[in-house]
């Protein structure tokens, strides 16, 4: 075995040697499979989120981990991927230990979760959790992109990125693997926090990477007694920052000593989040995120349906992989006021749902059309209907209408 390009011995540098990039350089993919597979991967991806901070200790884990298990509670598909290689701890957290499959990323969970929620962690790799990971930046950089490529995520509402403190190799890794990235910078309202989350400000400025936002992290502990909020430092620091800079501050957590216990002792899924205040002061920053990063609902009129139908010589497809076109048509108060033809997106796993959501779609009526692929379109909030092969769209619609009117518009009139 050659040695680690990590600067340190295979037997010592922290992985599993048939696991590590470094240890094991004839696993390495040529660059360009590589590309095709990050470029399928992301294409699944609909929302990239990374969690990140000026400086350590600001609870920037525990609101990442956090994010991830409120966004796949309420239904989303999520994966959460922790690449703070030096001091990974979402594993710990959620109290993960032997992974059930870990090509999908997938461990025991709750029912709840089991099928909404996909975490990936370099600890997954290591025989002993307790030794350091003694890697340079072209070696991070490898093994981001193997998250992205080797493990099969499925269509993703959401990846959440648990990064480390700072603007070193791994946030910049994953600037540059994840162009469309959103950042979510986590604070305190300490002041020697506030100078390193500006700092943090910068970074994404100058690359260019979106911000979602600034969150202060610890910002009170409400008594148990009787309910007072009492600052732990001062208060108000992160939002002054927030304003300066012009970037949304999106609100303020407090310190929650049962999500601190919780955490520790890896049981933060068992904590309901009904008796957590942390948990519930998150609520509103999830609502405002998803709001923010699923602008498709606002090219979905009340009272207006949006028909797409795969095309095969200007009729229904008799089989959906067979489409050469898709027909969409819009229809208002019951009538088809619209309608065009666009050529079939490219056949890749999660793509033509997205595409359709993308649009505006609310309908789909289409013949030879699987299961799995119809749970994935559904998922998007799209309804699915069998249609007849080689009927025209027009008829097609218009039999549906018939069968399910259209909701009329609600007048406007005061």
């Amino acid at each position: 075995m050659t040695d680690c390009p990590s600067g340190a011995d295979p037997k010592s540098c922290g992985a599993d040697p048939k696991s590590c990039p470094g240890c094991s350089p004839g696993q390495q993919q040529p660059a360009d499979t590589s590309d095709k597979e990050l470029n399928r991967t992301l294409k699944q991806i609909r929302h990239k989120i990374l969690v990140m901070s000026g400086k350590g200790g600001v609870g920037k884990s525990s609101v990442a981990v956090s994010l991830a298990l409120a966004l796949a509670r309420r239904g989303y598909r999520v994966g959460l991927m922790d690449v703070d290689l030096h001091g990974p701890n979402v594993l710990r957290m959620l109290g993960l230990k032997d992974p059930l499959d870990l090509m999908h990323a997938q461990f025991p969970l709750p029912p709840d979760l089991f099928d909404n929620l996909r975490v990936i962690s370099i600890e997954v790799l290591m025989k002993n959790r307790e030794m350091a990971v003694i890697w340079r930046g072209p070696l991070k950089h490898q093994l981001i992109r193997q998250f992205l490529t080797e493990v099969v995520w499925g269509p993703l509402d959401y990846l959440v990125i648990d990064a480390p403190p700072g603007t070193g190799d791994e946030p910049m890794s994953v600037a540059q693997t994840i162009p469309e990235a959103h950042a979510l910078i986590v604070t305190t309202p300490q002041e020697i926090s506030l100078a390193d989350v500006r700092k943090s400000i910068n970074f994404c400025q100058k690359i260019n990477m979106d911000m979602l936002g600034l969150v202060e992290n610890m910002s009170g502990y409400r008594c148990p007694h009787c309910g007072e909020a009492v600052p732990l430092f001062k208060s108000g620091g992160a939002a002054k920052t927030a304003q300066a800079a012009k970037v949304p501050f999106l609100g303020a957590l407090p310190f929650d000593p049962k999500v601190v216990e919780a955490a520790d002792q890896g049981e933060l899924i068992q904590l309901p989040e009904s008796e957590s205040p942390f948990f519930q002061a998150l609520h509103p920053i999830v609502d405002y995120l998803t709001e923010v990063l699923s602008p498709t609902a606002s090219r979905r009129e009340p009272g207006v349906w949006k028909f797409a139908l795969p095309l095969e010589d200007g009729k229904l497809a008799a089989k959906f992989g067979q489409a050469r076109n898709f027909a969409l048509l819009t229809v208002k108060d019951g009538a088809i006021v619209d309608q065009e033809t666009i050529p079939t997106p490219a056949h890749e796993p999660g793509g033509i749902p997205e595409i359709l959501e993308d649009l505006g779609v609310t309908h789909l009526i289409a013949a030879g059309l699987g299961e799995k692929a119809q749970g994935l379109i559904q998922h998007k909030g799209i309804e699915v209907f069998p249609g007849i092969p080689n009927g025209s769209p027009e008829e097609l619609v218009q039999n549906f209408l018939k069968e399910h009117p259209a909701p009329p518009r609600q007048c406007a009139a005061p």
